[in-house]
């Protein structure tokens, strides 16, 4: 398959020597040709080509942050430089932009395709390399960068960004997390999250062509949780240095420094906001269950979209605040959202969150439903994995941990106390069975003396009367029944039987059970 070219060019003649010469390499196909920068940009981020050709004369934008713009969007698009410069500080402003190589010209074939081929090499070196990354073929080792955009102001956006920062770090204290404040105007981070600082995003902005590892720990402020936290100036005026290219570059080096990195963008769409939305690994958008927020929501998307940042199956939608006396269900508004929904559907909190929103301490919140609802969010977006026990709410694993030593303790209590009133229980069914032998006895007795008193009453022998009566009884206790009748009362029969203890035969009471029957004569 052939390898797609994009060039950047307003000189009609040069374009077309440079079609021409790229016509000769059989393994490439130019898709298209801007005239301005805007153009070029529209079409690389359309075409997503392997090779980008740009003349540095191409306006009205900078050509040199151009090329810096779009190797941090497409990463795997290669940029050559067509240049009539050829002096060492306008080939080094080249490569610092991001340029993988230059062409002088007049153009030389032997030039052209010389470079054409190392940049096609080296374009599919990156495109075997992104694409390695997002299979998990290989470790990123860099952070996981997790945008969250409202649908509109109020819906709970800053909430979660800033719950879910402090649950991570609550579970595992040694990863790095970072919380980026990007709703310039009207960030509430430090609403949720006590914070005094005199640094800010737009201090980073101002030096993002010379940033370094020292400038970004500087301006970041570490709160007691231990969470890293980025805010936005204090002065509105400022906000003006937070452009785009510089929030690629400061989201870029934090990458390289943080294990998670959260940024609250807003609700309102802009182009800070819709730089972060393209390079963020995961974007959530908040939403209500109301039509006005559903509406918001199709907004933002379409204005992703149409921005070619972000497509609309590539946003997570979180449904906030969901009641059974909701108008918009889950289910509408799953019909109704231009995005997927989370599995993960949030109920209404009522005030269950106001006395942390107060305090400005996430730890106040002690509801288990919303602990879980938010680390059901970490793990739908990929924070799970960072998780040593996903699904539980803040401090369970330590939670569960404690609750384990208990019950062990309680079980060891549990068991002495068992052994303590074992005998008793033992007596207790010992007695109980017993009984029942005694009464069975007494049942076998009684029908004994009525056997007995029948073989009397056919002239039997003796011995044949007491048979009759033994006979009735299980064999282990017929050695301890006796047979009376005389002369001196003939018409009765007197059958005794001792009681066993436990199990017939085994061993016997002090007592007994004796019953006697009238012998009933024929005449």
């Amino acid at each position: 398959m052939a390898a797609h070219v994009v060039i950047g060019c307003a000189d009609q003649s040069l374009a077309y020597e440079l079609r021409a010469q790229l016509a000769e390499a059989s393994d490439v196909e130019i898709v298209g040709v801007g005239e301005t920068t805007s153009e070029l940009t529209d079409l690389v981020l359309t075409r997503d080509p392997a090779l980008v050709l740009v003349h540095d004369t191409l306006g009205p934008d900078q050509v040199h942050q151009v090329i810096r713009d779009l190797s941090i969007r497409r990463p795997a698009s290669v940029v050559v430089v067509l240049t009539s410069e050829t002096d060492p500080a306008a080939l080094a402003d080249a490569m610092d932009a991001g340029a993988r190589g230059v062409l002088a010209y007049p153009l030389s074939f032997t030039d052209v395709q010389q470079r054409v081929q190392n940049a096609l090499e080296w374009s599919r070196h990156m495109q075997g390399f992104v694409q390695s990354v997002a299979d998990g073929a290989t470790n990123r080792g860099r952070a996981l960068v997790v945008a969250f955009s409202g649908t509109k102001g109020g819906v709970g956006t800053t909430t979660f960004t800033t719950h879910l920062a402090w649950d991570v770090r609550r579970e595992l204290p040694s990863l790095k997390v970072l919380v980026i404040d990007l709703d310039l105007e009207k960030g509430d981070v430090t609403s949720f999250i006590e914070a005094r600082y005199r640094t800010s995003v737009a201090d980073l902005a101002k030096v993002s062509d010379d940033l370094s590892l020292r400038t970004v720990a500087d301006a970041v402020f570490v709160h007691e949780s231990g969470m890293h936290l980025l805010l936005p100036p204090g002065d509105v005026r400022e906000t003006e240095f937070v452009t785009p290219s510089a929030i690629r570059q400061i989201v870029a080096l934090v990458r390289q420094q943080y294990d998670l990195v959260l940024v609250d963008v807003g609700a309102r769409v802009t182009p800070v906001q819709a730089a972060v939305v393209e390079i963020a690994d995961e974007v959530v958008a908040v939403a209500t269950p109301d039509l006005l927020s559903l509406r918001a929501l199709r907004r933002n998307v379409t204005a992703w979209e149409s921005l070619q940042v972000r497509r609309p199956e590539h946003v997570s939608v979180l449904l906030n605040r969901s009641s059974r006396a909701d108008e918009v269900q889950p289910d509408v508004a799953r019909r109704l959202s231009p995005s997927p929904l989370l599995d993960v559907i949030v109920p209404e909190m009522g005030k269950k969150l106001e006395a942390s929103a107060n305090s400005r301490s996430p730890e106040l919140v002690t509801d288990v439903g919303w602990w879980r609802a938010v680390r059901g969010l970490g793990r739908a977006v990929g924070v799970g994995g960072l998780l040593v026990e996903p699904g539980a709410p803040p401090g369970e694993s330590q939670q569960r941990t404690r609750g384990r030593r208990a019950a062990a303790a309680d079980d060891g209590s549990v068991s002495v106390e068992f052994l303590g009133v074992l005998p008793a229980l033992l007596l207790v069914c010992v007695v109980m069975w017993q009984l029942g032998w005694a009464g069975m006895t007494a049942v076998w007795t009684g029908y004994a003396a009525q056997q007995a008193a029948r073989s009397v009453a056919l002239h039997e022998a003796d011995w044949q009367v007491r048979d009759a009566a033994r006979d009735v009884f299980p064999s282990g206790m017929r050695s301890g029944v006796s047979v009376r009748f005389d002369a001196g009362r003939p018409d009765l029969v007197e059958v005794e039987a001792r009681v066993p203890l436990v199990a017939p035969g085994v061993s016997d009471l002090p007592w007994s059970v004796t019953i006697q029957r009238e012998v009933v004569r024929e005449s």
